[in-house]
């Protein structure tokens, strides 16, 4: 084929006597292309090609804007024309690519592509093509010119780190921020790909007196040309560049299988050659992908390979290759260790050797590291098989300990690792350290008799000490902070907890904990982190975030793990536009009206955030207390009676109950029945986790009691030191509703405007086992595999009763039937505004 297309392209076309006139409908169709107007160059060449049928510019045009109108096979048609009248034109093979890939030919448009570029080696377009089908094979980059002396931008100096600037070496210690760059409804693969959104953030950041940025894994070219604008522009406010060389856990725990180390080591290498501007990167299920050619090793400060390392996967290695026990490379070595201390120094040696090799540049270089493989001892944490001992000898049930690590099995000690006189940039420790997990930095009394200059600290306890065991080696502490969840995922004595902190509270603890960690003696600390990220799971609420796939499309603001950013992303269109506790009623007004009584009105709306109820009318909330039954699903289930509501069952069974006694009194309710997790039990002993969830949660039973249950969660579990101390099981109420104005917490819930005369509820849909508001679906029952099984609803009903202080009798009733079904998404409505932490953190990085 395209042997004949060469040969048709030797032809000479025959004179066109109308062809002055074709030419200017081509131009002008070409104008009208560029401009977007693509039904007025569609008339154009359409005109040029009748006055000059089969005119090589007018096929090209015609080809690119069939294309445009989803025509790919009249396209390719087109384009061929083009070809066989001018083999040499790279834009009718390039148009020929693009026709036959979006006609699934991917090798035919791939051979379009690779003609394109011999024919014009500079053209992108068709490069980023065959890069995006996969393909980097063939393509060109410039040879790397090594420098003569070492490159070496930083180093590590005893406990810290240093950068070489023109006054020679100085001290750089690490004031950090994580940067995910998940947009609401996006997975954590779908990267922005402009660079004005990450030139944006990183101006933010460095406006927060920030002076590094740590990245996961691989982002787009436009992230590095963004890092590279800025530092060039602002060197005296560069911003230093941690980057990390992401992997999943291999197979059955083989860190030596063959094709799994080769992916691993193959990713360290693109890292290494997109930092220094030198890469050509093929599309990968989850990657990014492009030309990189910013070169940012001025400003990368270092490695830190790999991720937190489960604890089981770390342990079936060392058993595997117990005759590891040390490694002996060029740059690290390591004497006597575990399996897995070898095999990690022998990782950052292979990275170090290769940019050494290849670019005759060396920086400092860590793994990813957490307390749970930390190489001290922990007395309240023992093995799985510890605490069963400890059980049976104390007379406890045993307890089969789900959704928690073996957290004191395993170990990995950078200090086991030392440099050769080869390393000209050093060794480091990098750890993940957050103040609430795991338990045995709440529990040990080493740590508890710790504090610092902020106060009792356990945190600053264990952080102490880690440096001491790191002495001599900087420690970064590469992961910190609180989110500013209404759900809480674990407890921590010193109020630091995994989540049930509003945004002001989350600002006061992320600064306490950055001044901490400094005032450990650590290198530096990267606060976690920039973006909060809608799919991200924790482990009290994963179950419930069903399909998790859409798990993006919504924002759970019970998922602590979704609202650790300095940018704060919110469901609805705007701030202005969206219901606030307290805010203004006309938002609230606004709301369709779901029932209206004879005195009270029920409005109701919804965004991936939340749930809103308002009720207007009389009785006034001063002299009458409300009671409203939601019904989730099925009407003709459920409960039947609201709680403290004598009289007449209402039409209309219930699964949930807002009971609003007073502004410091007041909780959403559910059916025993359909309560997701175990309700409290007396003492919270010994049994703990042992069934975090309900097994008999359904939607099936009628009941007409009014019996209702707390949406209480055991956060943390019952515990055993080894010396056979007993620690309690804590939790929270779930359902327990914060009154107040949102511009005055984050997490307030409701709030009654006498002036407005109304009452504002916003209620997270994670309370309501709403599995995904998006699809409209709803926890349905628990299955016996430890799963729960959704369906979508037909909407909610609501049942209001007001209720007389004094004698407790209903003086209004709403019968809400009417069923208000919320409108679904694909693509969620959000809006993002930077919070409290983001001032607090610039005030604090600011004063050092």
């Amino acid at each position: 084929m395209l042997m004949l297309l060469v040969a048709l392209g030797s032809q000479v076309p025959a004179p066109c006597p109308h062809a002055a006139a074709a030419g200017r409908e081509t131009a002008a169709g070409w104008q009208a292309y560029r401009s977007e107007a693509i039904a007025q160059a569609a008339t154009h060449f359409a005109a040029a090609d009748s006055l000059c049928p089969g005119d090589h510019a007018t096929q090209i045009g015609l080809g690119f804007v069939l294309l445009r109108h989803s025509q790919p096979r009249g396209a390719a048609e087109r384009f061929v024309r083009a070809v066989a009248s001018d083999a040499s034109d790279a834009e009718a093979w390039y148009g020929l690519g693009l026709a036959r890939s979006r006609l699934g030919q991917r090798a035919a448009a791939a051979d379009a592509w690779r003609r394109t570029l011999r024919l014009a080696p500079g053209y992108e377009d068709a490069e980023l093509q065959l890069l995006a089908l996969g393909i980097d094979s063939g393509l060109a980059l410039p040879a790397v010119v090594r420098p003569v002396d070492p490159d070496v931008p930083a180093r590590t100096a005893g406990d810290g780190f240093e950068i070489y600037t023109n006054a020679g070496w100085r001290p750089f210690y690490v004031k950090g921020i994580n940067l995910g760059v998940a947009l609401p409804g996006h997975f954590p693969s779908e990267f922005p790909t402009d660079d004005s959104t990450y030139g944006r953030w990183l101006e933010l950041i460095a406006g927060a007196h920030a002076n590094a940025v740590r990245v996961y894994t691989i982002l787009p070219p436009a992230f590095y040309r963004a890092l590279k604008t800025w530092n060039d522009a602002h060197p005296d406010r560069a911003l230093w560049l941690l980057h990390g060389v992401w992997t999943e856990l291999p197979p059955r725990a083989d860190y030596d299988a063959p094709g799994w180390k080769a992916d691993f080591r193959g990713e360290m290498r693109r890292v290494v050659d997109l930092v220094h501007g030198h890469a050509l990167i093929a599309a990968r299920p989850g990657h990014a992908f492009g030309r990189y050619e910013s070169d940012v090793s001025n400003h990368a400060l270092g490695f830190i390979i790999g991720r937190e390392w489960e604890p089981f996967s770390i342990r079936v290695y060392n058993a595997r290759r117990r005759d590891r026990t040390a490694f002996a490379g060029r740059f690290l070595e390591l004497d006597r260790g575990s399996p897995a201390d070898a095999w990690m120094a022998e990782q950052c040696d292979y990275l170090v050797a290769y940019e050494w090799d290849t670019y005759h540049a060396q920086r400092p270089i860590a793994y990813t590291n957490w307390p749970t493989l930390d190489p001290l001892v922990h007395p309240t944490e023992p093995t799985l098989e510890e605490e069963q001992g400890l059980r049976r000898r104390y007379g406890f049930p045993p307890n089969p300990r789900l959704k928690e690590y073996d957290n004191d099995r395993e170990s990995l000690d950078a200090m086991l690792v030392h440099t050769t006189p080869a390393d000209l940039a050093g060794y480091f420790a990098s750890y993940h350290a957050y103040p609430y997990y795991p338990d045995f930095i709440d529990l040990d009394s080493a740590y508890g008799a710790a504090a610092s200059a902020e106060g009792r600290s356990r945190y600053f306890g264990y952080l102490h000490a880690l440096k001491q065991h790191h002495a001599g080696r900087p420690l970064l502490i590469a992961e910190y902070g609180v989110p500013s969840s209404r759900g809480v995922s674990h407890l921590e004595t010193d109020g630091m907890g995994h989540g049930g902190h509003d945004e002001r509270a989350m600002a006061d603890i992320d600064a306490r904990l950055t001044r901490e960690v400094r005032a450990a003696g650590a290198a530096g600390g990267v606060l976690f982190a920039w973006l909060d990220e809608w799919f991200k799971h924790t482990w009290v609420t994963i179950d419930l975030e069903v399909p998790p796939e859409r798990s993006r499309l919504w924002h759970n603001v019970e998922d602590a793990e979704q609202h650790y950013g300095l940018m704060g992303e919110y469901g609805g269109v705007s701030a202005d536009a969206t219901p606030a506790p307290g805010g203004d009623p006309a938002v609230w007004r606004a709301l369709s009206v779901l029932a209206r009584g004879d005195s009270l009105v029920l409005r109701a709306g919804a965004d991936p955030s939340y749930l809103y109820v308002a009720l207007a009318g009389r009785p006034e909330f001063d002299s009458a207390r409300y009671v409203i039954g939601i019904d989730t699903y099925r009407r003709d289930r459920g409960q039947f009676r609201l709680p403290g509501v004598a009289g007449p069952t209402g039409d209309v069974g219930c699964e949930f109950a807002l009971v609003l006694n007073d502004t410091s009194d007041a909780q959403l309710m559910v059916a025993p029945w359909y309560n997701p997790f175990l309700g409290p039990r007396s003492g919270m002993g010994p049994t703990g986790l042992d069934r975090f969830h309900n097994e008999a949660a359904g939607v099936d039973k009628v009941r007409s009691d009014g019996a209702f249950d707390s949406l209480f969660v055991t956060t943390n579990r019952w515990r055993i030191a080894r010396s056979g101390r007993t620690y309690p099981a804590r939790g929270v109420n779930r359902g327990r509703l914060r009154h107040g104005r949102s511009s005055e917490s984050t997490l307030a819930d409701w709030y009654v405007d006498r002036t407005a005369g109304l009452v504002e509820l916003r209620i997270a849909w994670g309370l309501l086992n709403v599995t995904d508001p998006s699809s409209r679906h709803v926890m349905v029952r628990y299955r016996r595999n430890g799963t729960f099984e959704t369906a979508v609803t037909d909407g909610f009903r609501f049942d209001v009763a007001a209720l007389d202080r004094s004698h407790g009798g209903v003086v209004a009733r709403l019968d809400a039937g009417q069923t208000y079904a919320w409108p679904t998404w694909e693509v969620p409505t959000w809006h993002e505004r930077l919070k409290p932490a983001y001032d607090a953190m610039r005030e604090v990085w600011g004063s050092w």
